[in-house]
C-alpha cells in the first residue's frame, strides 16, 4: 500500500495533470486539465468536448490540450502527469504510420519537441483529482477546448486537498517511472 496524492512540480517547473473522460467506450467523451505552479497556484486549466470516442483516445486528446495550453500560457520548463498508462506509453513508443492513432500522436510528439522541456509521467488517478473532476465536467461542454482563467467552483476543494498534502491509500505495483 502506499499514499498517493498531488505531487508538485519543482521550483522552476509548472505541473499539468491532464485527463480524458469518455461515458461508454466509445461513448460521449472530454478532456480536462490544469497547468500550477510549485505551490499549487491555479495557473490555469481547460476543459473540452471531444464527440464519441474512446477512453484512450480522450486521454491522447487531454495530453495534446494540456500541452497546448501550458505552450499559450508561456511555460516552457513543464512536468505532464495523465493517470493513463497506455496513453504514456503510444506517445513514448513508435508506431507504424497506419497506426489508428498515428495522427494524434504524431501532433502530441510535434507539440513534445517545440522548444521546450517536458517532462511526461503518469501518476494514479488519486494524484489527478482535479484532472479528472475537469474531464468529467467537460462532458456537459459543447466541441473543442474551452479555457479556465480561473477554476470552477466544484474542483476548488480538490485543489485545496492537493494543497495541503492530502493522500489516499492505493495498492500500487512497483515499476520504473516513464518519463519521455
Amino acid at each position: 500500500m502506499a499514499d498517493i496524492g498531488w505531487a508538485p512540480p519543482a521550483e522552476g517547473w509548472v505541473m499539468v495533470n491532464a485527463d480524458g473522460a469518455s461515458n461508454g467506450n466509445p461513448g460521449p467523451a472530454g478532456a480536462g486539465g490544469v497547468v500550477r505552479g510549485p505551490l499549487g497556484n491555479w495557473l490555469g486549466g481547460f476543459v473540452a468536448g471531444i464527440g464519441t470516442t474512446t477512453a484512450v483516445l480522450a486521454e491522447l486528446w487531454a495530453i495534446y490540450y494540456g500541452l497546448e495550453l501550458t505552450w499559450n500560457l508561456g511555460h516552457r520548463v513543464v512536468k505532464l502527469a495523465s493517470d493513463s498508462q497506455l496513453a504514456i506509453r503510444l506517445i513514448q513508443e513508435r508506431h507504424d504510420p497506419i497506426h489508428p492513432y498515428a495522427t494524434l500522436l504524431n501532433l502530441i510528439r510535434r507539440k513534445i519537441g517545440q522548444d521546450w522541456l517536458v517532462s511526461l509521467t503518469h501518476t494514479y488517478r488519486e494524484g489527478n483529482r482535479v484532472a479528472d473532476w475537469l474531464s468529467k465536467h467537460s462532458l456537459v461542454y459543447p466541441y473543442g477546448m474551452h479555457e479556465l482563467d480561473d477554476p470552477p467552483i466544484g474542483v476548488i476543494p480538490l485543489l485545496q486537498d492537493d494543497v495541503m498534502g492530502v493522500t489516499f491509500e492505493r495498492r500500487v505495483v512497483a515499476t520504473s517511472s516513464s518519463t519521455i
